[in-house]
């Protein structure tokens, strides 16, 4: 009996580290965007950047984790936009763009290792550096805010982060609620929760440097 006991807890490790080691999916190599997802079952597209923000009295090796702002300019029902643009093509943000859409999560670590948003939002130092979407306006102003409060899912993992280069490649699937107290929220046919699943992202994290 022991020795079946034993045999069944030696291949339950063995499928525990298979399962952890599958292949992670991955952007292809080609990728013309550094973030794709599925917002709400519609296909979404990004370019992502990775700030590390270092304070002024701190080395950058000390300093072990970054922020992750995704910006595209699909646009949303509602935004109001010039005669001018109206024909322009939509880019993702690659090059120069008018963002529409932001979505942007802090405190991630520079190392392997899926991580819980909630968490990582509680180590913020500053109130206003939580997990958060944002639909801007052609002016530039908020239109819709949008934060994670708990609802699930909401997790990023590092599938890989190359020191050599500072590139973070990674997944995420997070769900955030509307902000319902923002002034002046624009209101139209977007559901009150963005859903975001199936996220895929390659960034190079980017130093900056924090003046005292």
């Amino acid at each position: 009996m022991k020795t079946v006991f034993h045999v069944l807890k030696y291949l339950s490790l063995i499928l525990f580290l298979c399962t952890s080691c599958a292949r992670q999916p991955r952007l292809p190599e080609n990728s013309r965007f550094s973030v794709t997802a599925l917002r709400n079952d519609s296909t979404w597209f990004a370019t992502g950047k990775g700030l590390r923000l270092i304070p002024a009295d701190r080395d950058p090796g000390s300093v072990k984790q970054f922020n992750l702002r995704m910006t595209t300019d699909i646009p949303f029902p509602g935004r109001v936009i010039p005669q001018v643009d109206s024909a322009k093509i939509v880019t993702g943000c690659v090059g120069n763009c008018r963002p529409s859409q932001d979505l942007l999560a802090y405190n991630i670590p520079m190392r392997k290792g899926k991580y819980k948003i909630a968490k990582l939002d509680k180590r913020r130092t500053i109130n206003n550096e939580r997990s958060s979407y944002w639909l801007v306006g052609y002016s530039g102003g908020a239109s819709k805010a949008y934060y994670h409060k708990g609802r699930k899912p909401g997790w990023i993992r590092i599938t890989n982060f190359d020191k050599s280069t500072n590139v973070a490649e990674g997944r995420f699937a997070v769900s955030l609620d509307e902000d319902l107290t923002l002034f002046n929220r624009l209101i139209n046919e977007i559901p009150p929760v963005a859903r975001f699943r199936e996220g895929l992202f390659r960034v190079k994290v980017e130093d900056v440097k924090l003046k005292k």
